[in-house]
């Protein structure tokens, strides 16, 4: 079976190598997209190095495939990331499954070929991954109420995204899922201690004011919340998660030694205060 990842990429030069090299041992293709200089609204912005750093990771397998897509007015999907997404899926359409990345999540190796031998084994339409999210440093996890935030991870061929990761499960794969399994389209929950690592809030000033501009949902962004959290940070701060109405997502922090880390997050040269040496 083959598996491509697609990852849509904005404003992530310090990220993307870790979030690529990570998965690219296990998947057959990763394909990328971007607007480049303009954000997912559509306004233009200075660009920063993402591309380059993308175009220098070696890729002896010819694995990584890139479109620069500024228009998205002839792509199926109801806003640009899911316009994007689909347009990722339509570089390797003979896929079997693919796999949702973002540029600022991070899969052990280990993790992610486990749960891919789970997905060949089961083949339902689509699964969640359980994950752990950090705040500032590598060295602080969220801690979130019950299961946590448990992103799409794997979407089976013929699907497409009607809402940043919303599939639309309708149409001709939903027919094919009754024949292939003789029920509507499954979302299946990958094992709980198989776990992605997303780095959503991992930065310094200018990468977390750049995410909260530029945001899809930055309508919804706290706007005292850079100033009164970010920039007055207390490692016993609660409850602390930028959007106002959801400010109970992100209950606290727990402190986390590099050592615990996986050697995926730990081998890359973050800029400095990204992760304590």
């Amino acid at each position: 079976m083959r598996l491509a990842a697609i990852m849509l990429l904005f404003k992530e030069q310090s990220f993307v190598e870790a979030s690529v090299r990570a998965i690219y041992p296990v998947v057959d293709a990763i394909c990328c997209t971007t607007r480049h200089d303009r954000n997912f609204s559509g306004k233009e912005l200075a660009p920063d190095r993402t591309l380059d750093v993308l175009l220098q990771i070696p890729d002896p397998d010819n694995k990584i495939k890139l479109i620069v897509d500024r228009g998205l007015s002839q792509v199926r999907g109801g806003n640009s990331e899911a316009r994007l997404r689909n347009t990722a899926m339509d570089l390797e359409p003979n896929a079997d499954y693919y796999l949702i990345v973002d540029s600022d999540e991070v899969w052990p190796v280990d993790v992610l070929r486990q749960c891919w031998e789970h997905v060949k084994k089961t083949q339902w339409a689509a699964y969640r991954v359980y994950s752990r999210t950090y705040f500032r440093t590598w060295n602080y996890q969220i801690v979130e109420p019950g299961d946590g935030y448990r992103p799409l991870a794997f979407l089976r061929r013929g699907f497409y995204f009607e809402h940043d990761r919303q599939v639309q499960w309708h149409g001709s794969a939903r027919w094919k899922e009754y024949f292939r399994k003789g029920r509507k389209p499954k979302m299946a929950q990958l094992p709980s201690d198989l776990r992605l690592h997303h780095g959503s809030c991992v930065g310094d000033d200018e990468r977390i004011l750049t995410k909260l501009k530029n945001y899809g949902h930055a309508s919804g962004v706290d706007p005292t919340w850079f100033d009164r959290v970010w920039k007055n940070f207390d490692p016993g701060i609660k409850n602390l998660h930028y959007f106002a109405e959801s400010k109970h997502l992100y209950e606290s922090l727990i402190k986390i030694p590099t050592s615990d880390l996986p050697e995926e997050i730990t081998r890359c040269p973050w800029p400095e205060g990204w992760i304590e040496r």
